[in-house]
């Protein structure tokens, strides 16, 4: 691992008529990387009622993703330098279509085993993409990232919108309303499977031997920063509508300030990773984005309610963007080949999200502990100084070259 990249390789696809076909492919994947996910979240109500769940086990099945995020991760270059990034894709894909349609049964252990199969799914996903971007778009790593990173936060914010209302106008149970999202999961099955019978996957190069990923300071400070933002997103995503609820907000009118933040989060997220690939260091990003993300909670600490919380919910949502990009596109940015994107993703993705699961659980006890938010706030706005500053540390690399 080293801070300097090689100019990138061309493009295996060498028919550029085939480029937007092979690119829009990629983003279908990224569309089905949360919607099986956030998709629980507003039916949790309904599937506590109905099986008997209790707090803690709708804790639990919300966290499960996360932890399979974590721990899976790792497997995932193991499983593509063995079967091939497009094998692996597909193998995924089915994983993921056969966890939503498992809990088409209603009852608890088929919902946790499905979202188990959801999670593992997402999570050698995760890293695959990214070892593919960098591998297929070496030349457009900053726009396929934030695209990528839209595409994640666009297909979550869908699912958490939608799942309901679609639920209630087809006239499904819970395990309906979940099964759903197993719809673009079998688009993206149908349109990769036959890319494998089209096109042969080279094989792998013989990994170098450089040293463990592990042991690199610049990939501890790109899974670091990594870490610190998903801790600070999932935290924060999971917790606004509650926090709105308390100050005023209706249920409806909370749920519009985390579709404003999560509206906000694309814009930074389309065009961060562009400028990163652009700039010699990309350092000033991650601080500024971490300057929106304090700005947003002290404005939350300050005045809570009414409408300043609009411009808070903004102010969030384009930090987090903006930091969620930034940890995605350092993944390949930060890496000389693919597969050591692949590595550095797959440590990223097993720090951060590792880490990001104990933060939701972490702001909820502060919550019952003191009976109010300012603690949880205020942890927040500490936890993004060392975001910032590991974010300002993995950038100090220079920019990857641009092939011209």
């Amino acid at each position: 691992m080293e801070s300097r990249t090689t100019a990138p390789a061309p493009a295996p696809a060498a028919d550029r008529r085939r480029l937007l076909p092979y690119a829009l492919a990629v983003l279908l994947v990224g569309v089905n990387m949360r919607p099986a996910i956030v998709a629980v979240s507003p039916l949790l109500d309904d599937i506590r009622h109905a099986t008997g769940l209790s707090n803690g086990g709708a804790g639990a099945l919300s966290t499960l993703p996360l932890v399979c995020f974590g721990v899976f991760a790792p497997l995932a270059p193991r499983l593509a330098r063995r079967w091939g990034m497009e094998r692996t894709l597909v193998a995924v894909l089915a994983v993921l279509l056969c966890g939503t349609a498992v809990r088409l049964v209603p009852a608890p252990f088929p919902l946790f085993a499905g979202s188990f199969l959801a999670g593992t799914a997402v999570a050698v996903a995760n890293v695959v993409v990214t070892a593919l971007i960098k591998r297929d778009f070496a030349r457009r790593v900053g726009l396929m990232s934030g695209l990528h990173t839209t595409m994640l936060v666009g297909g979550g914010a869908v699912a958490a919108a939608t799942t309901v209302p679609l639920r209630d106008a087809l006239s499904l149970s819970w395990a309906g309303g979940l099964a759903l999202w197993s719809v673009p999961a079998l688009a993206a099955l149908a349109v990769w499977a036959p890319r494998l019978r089209r096109r042969g996957e080279r094989p792998a190069a013989a990994a170098r031997a450089d040293g463990s990923v592990w042991r690199s300071g610049l990939a501890w400070a790109v899974a670091l920063f990594y870490a610190f933002q998903s801790l600070l997103y999932y935290t924060a995503t999971t917790w606004l509508p509650s926090f709105a609820v308390d100050h005023g907000w209706s249920e409806g009118g909370a749920g519009g300030l985390l579709a404003v933040c999560m509206g906000s989060a694309v814009i930074t997220s389309l065009s961060v990773p562009v400028w990163a690939q652009r700039s010699l260091r990309q350092g000033w990003l991650a601080v500024g984005g971490t300057a929106l993300c304090v700005a947003a909670f002290a404005g939350m600490l300050a005045a809570p309610g009414g409408a300043p919380a609009v411009v808070w919910s903004v102010l969030l949502g384009l930090g987090l963007g903006a930091v969620l990009s930034l940890g995605i596109a350092y993944m390949s940015l930060r890496a000389r080949t693919a597969h050591e994107a692949g590595l550095l993703s797959a440590m990223s993705q097993c720090v951060g999200y590792l880490l990001a699961a104990a933060g939701p659980v972490a702001f909820g006890a502060a919550r019952d502990l003191t009976g109010g938010w300012t603690a949880g706030l205020v942890a927040l706005v500490v936890l993004a100084v060392p975001m910032g500053i590991t974010g300002a540390l993995a950038g100090r690399g220079r920019a990857e070259e641009r092939a011209r």
